[in-house]
C-alpha cells in the first residue's frame, strides 16, 4: 500500500516536470515581438506617420527625437518633415528621392550610407500615408543611461548653444562631401528665404564651393540673377564628413576696399598724365607704383619696373643708364639716400642733377609716416636754360645801364626800389644790394621834396604813380640842393607800371665821392628815409 503511494507521487512529480519543460521549450521558441511599435504607443524605435509632409502621429520615442532636434523656422507640423529630413540627411543623403519611389502597400528598408551610423529606415506606404521607422541596428533597444542632474545640465547647455547659433548675426552651415547642405543656422535660413516656408532638404546653397582654409569675398545672388548689396567673407574648415562653413558680413569692408580701389585708380590716372616722374617704394623699399613719365625721363625699361626692384637696384639701373650724376663717393651717396629717414635733417631729400647729356633734373624724395617713400624726378632743363638766359639778359641790361652818365633809379609799382645804375649809387652814395630794399618811393619823394626848392616838381612826379594820371609824360624840372648844386630831374612811367627817375648833374667837375662833402650831404638826404 505504501509502495503504491510512493509510486503515485513519483508519477505526479514526473508529469509536473514534463509539463514545466514543455512550457519552457514553448517560451524559448516563441517569436520575439518587433521593436517597432505603432504610433501612439511607447517603447521600441522612433516611428512617424506622415500624410505628404504633414506629421499625423508619432510614438513616444519619435516625439522625444523631435524634441532633441530643436525648432528652426516655424513650428507647424509641416516643419517636422524639414527637421527630420535635415537630421537624417547626414546618413541618408538621397532620402526624399528614395521615399518617393516607395510603392503603395509595400515596405522598403533603406540602409544608411554611413557604415559607422548602424542605422536603417523602414518605409511603408498605405492609403496615402507614409510610415517611417528609424531602426538602430547596433543594439536591441539600445539606450544610454544618464543621471537626472547630468541630463539636465546637458539639456541646458544644448539649449544655450542652440540659442547662440540661431541668433548669431552671421551664417553657419555644414556641407557634405558632395557640397550638399546638411545643417544650417537661423541666419542662413533667414537669408535663404525670409518669408518662404522651407519644406525641402537638403537646402539650396547660397554660396559656391570654395577651397578650405581660404577666405573668399562673395555676394549673395537673388533668383533674378542680380547681385544684392550684401557681401560676405566666406571661409571653410575641413570636417570629418565635409566642411564647416562661415559667412561673416563684409559690406563695410567691401565698400572700403572699393573706395580704396577707386581712389588708387584715380591717382593712377592722375599720375599717368603728370610730366614729373614718380616712383613709390613701400616700407621694404620695393617699387610699388610708377608712372609713364618715369620711363620717359630715365629710360628704364617697363619690364624692369614691373619686376618691383628695390631702391638700391633702382638707383644702380639709373646709374647704368647714365641718368645719375657721378659723385665722388657713390656708395656713401646711395647709402644716404637709402637711410633718408635718419640722415636727412627734415626727413626729405632734394638735389639738382646735371647730366652729361645736358639735361637737368630736380630730384626729391619724401618719406611717409607708414614707411613708404615717394621718389620724384622733374626735368627742369628748359627752366634752367630760361633762368640762365634771363640772368644773362639782366646782367647785360645792368651793364648797359651802368654805362649811362645819368643817375637812374627804377621804382616798382609797389614803390620798392628795384634797379639803379652806377651813376645813381655814386650820386647818392648807395652801396650793395641792401641799399635797394632800404629805400621806398614815398619816402624818397618826401625827402627829395624837403631838400629841394621846387616842391611842385615832386608833387607832379608823385602824381605819376596814381592810376589814370593826366600829368604829361615825362615830368621834368630842376632840383636845387642846399649846397647850391643843381640837378636836372626827369621822371616817366614804364609800360609795366614802374617809375623811372633820372638825375643829371650840371656841375661837370669830377670829384671822388668819398672826398666830396656834397656827396655825404646827398647821402644823408636819401638815407633819411631808411
Amino acid at each position: 500500500m505504501q509502495q503504491n503511494l510512493y509510486f503515485a507521487l513519483l508519477l505526479v512529480a514526473t508529469s509536473a516536470l514534463t509539463m514545466f519543460a514543455v512550457l519552457l521549450i514553448m517560451g524559448a521558441f516563441r517569436k520575439t515581438p518587433s521593436r517597432a511599435t505603432a504610433p501612439g504607443q511607447g517603447g521600441g524605435d522612433p516611428v512617424f506617420l506622415f500624410e505628404g509632409t504633414t506629421l499625423i502621429d508619432a510614438n513616444e520615442r519619435g516625439v522625444a527625437l523631435l524634441a532633441t532636434l530643436g525648432k528652426q523656422g516655424n513650428t507647424s507640423s509641416q516643419d517636422v518633415w524639414q527637421r527630420l529630413t535635415q537630421f537624417l540627411s547626414r546618413d541618408f543623403p538621397d532620402l526624399e528621392a528614395v521615399l518617393q519611389d516607395v510603392p503603395e502597400r509595400e515596405r522598403r528598408s533603406v540602409p544608411s550610407r554611413n557604415a559607422s551610423a548602424k542605422l536603417e529606415i523602414i518605409a511603408e506606404r498605405s492609403n496615402g500615408t507614409l510610415r517611417l521607422t528609424l531602426v538602430d541596428t547596433l543594439a536591441e533597444n539600445g539606450v544610454v543611461t544618464m543621471d537626472r542632474l547630468s541630463y539636465r545640465a546637458t539639456q541646458d547647455e544644448l539649449a544655450l548653444l542652440r540659442r547662440l547659433i540661431d541668433t548669431a548675426p552671421f551664417m553657419l552651415w555644414r556641407e557634405g562631401s558632395q557640397g550638399q547642405i546638411t545643417w544650417a543656422n537661423g541666419a542662413y535660413l533667414r537669408s535663404l528665404a525670409d518669408d518662404a516656408e522651407l519644406t525641402t532638404w537638403p537646402l539650396p546653397a547660397l554660396f559656391p564651393l570654395g577651397d578650405a582654409n581660404a577666405t573668399h569675398r562673395l555676394s549673395l545672388t537673388e533668383s533674378t540673377g542680380k547681385k544684392r548689396s550684401n557681401w560676405f567673407d566666406v571661409s571653410r574648415v575641413p570636417d570629418e564628413e565635409g566642411h564647416l562653413a562661415f559667412a561673416l558680413p563684409a559690406d563695410e569692408a567691401h565698400q572700403a576696399d572699393r573706395a580704396k580701389h577707386d581712389f588708387i585708380q584715380t591717382l593712377t590716372k592722375t599720375f599717368a598724365t603728370l610730366p614729373i616722374g614718380l616712383a613709390v617704394f613701400d616700407r621694404a623699399r620695393r617699387l610699388q607704383m610708377f608712372n609713364p613719365a618715369l620711363t620717359d625721363l630715365t629710360g628704364l625699361e617697363t619690364e624692369f619696373l614691373l619686376s618691383r626692384p628695390g631702391l638700391e637696384g633702382f638707383l644702380n639701373r639709373m646709374r647704368d643708364k647714365r641718368v645719375l650724376p657721378e659723385p665722388r663717393d657713390y656708395r656713401s651717396w646711395a647709402r644716404r639716400l637709402l637711410d633718408i629717414e635718419t640722415t636727412a635733417p627734415t626727413g626729405g631729400f632734394e638735389e639738382t642733377w646735371t647730366l652729361p647729356t645736358g639735361q637737368t633734373f630736380r630730384v626729391s624724395t619724401n618719406p611717409h609716416p607708414d614707411g613708404a617713400l615717394a621718389f620724384l624726378i622733374e626735368d627742369i632743363t628748359s627752366e634752367t636754360h630760361m633762368t640762365r638766359h634771363v640772368r644773362a639778359e639782366m646782367e647785360t641790361s645792368q651793364s648797359v645801364l651802368n654805362q649811362i652818365d645819368s643817375a637812374i633809379a627804377v621804382f616798382a609799382a609797389n614803390g620798392q626800389l628795384v634797379l639803379t645804375n652806377t651813376a645813381f649809387s655814386k650820386l647818392w652814395t648807395l652801396e650793395g644790394e641792401d641799399a635797394l630794399t632800404a629805400v621806398t618811393l614815398p619816402e624818397a619823394l618826401e625827402n627829395w621834396r624837403e631838400a629841394s626848392n621846387n616842391p611842385q616838381l615832386w608833387t607832379r612826379i608823385a602824381s605819376l604813380t596814381r592810376p589814370n594820371s593826366d600829368e604829361p609824360v615825362p615830368v621834368t624840372g630842376i632840383m636845387a640842393l642846399p649846397d647850391g648844386e643843381r640837378l636836372s630831374v626827369e621822371a616817366r612811367r614804364t609800360e609795366t607800371g614802374a617809375l623811372m627817375i633820372s638825375f643829371i648833374q650840371h656841375d661837370l667837375q669830377k670829384t671822388a665821392p668819398e672826398a666830396d662833402p656834397r656827396a655825404v650831404q646827398r647821402a644823408q638826404i636819401l638815407r633819411a628815409s631808411a
